[in-house]
C-alpha cells in the first residue's frame, strides 16, 4: 500500500480564520449559481450559515467578497467581487502547490519505505 502524505489548508488573519475547504465550496458555489441561496441548497447548507460564514469573511479581510442583489425568484442574485475571485484564485492556488508538495513526498516516502506489511498499528 502506497503512503500518503494529506493536509488541510486555511487562512488567518490575525489569528481569526478566513476560508478553509467550506468558505472554498461557498465561494466557488456562489461563482457557478450565481446567489446565496442556490449555493447553499448546492452544498446543503442552510443559507444563514452560508450568509454568516460570507460575513466573517468579510469583516477579517476587511473586504466585500460577495455582491448580493435582494429580490426574491428571479429578482435576486450574487456574485463575487473582484476580491472574492482573487480569493477564490489565491485559495486553489495555494491548493495546487500543496498538492504537489504532498504528492512529491508521498512517492518519496513509498519509495523509501515500500509496503508497510509488518506495520500491526
Amino acid at each position: 500500500m502506497p503512503v500518503s502524505v494529506r493536509f488541510r489548508v486555511w487562512v488567518e488573519v490575525g489569528g481569526r480564520h478566513v476560508i478553509g475547504p467550506g468558505g472554498y465550496e461557498i465561494l466557488k458555489a456562489i461563482n457557478e449559481v450565481g446567489s446565496l441561496s442556490g449555493a447553499a441548497r448546492k452544498l446543503g447548507m442552510s443559507y444563514r450559515f452560508v450568509w454568516n460564514y460570507i460575513d466573517r469573511m468579510e469583516k477579517a479581510l476587511g473586504v466585500k467578497l460577495v455582491d448580493a442583489r435582494k429580490g426574491g425568484r428571479g429578482r435576486g442574485g450574487a456574485k463575487l467581487t473582484p476580491e472574492g475571485q482573487a480569493l477564490l484564485r489565491y485559495y486553489e492556488e495555494i491548493l495546487e502547490e500543496m498538492n504537489k508538495v504532498a504528492d512529491k513526498w508521498s512517492q518519496e516516502l513509498t519509495r523509501r519505505f515500500g509496503v508497510l506489511t509488518n506495520y500491526d498499528g
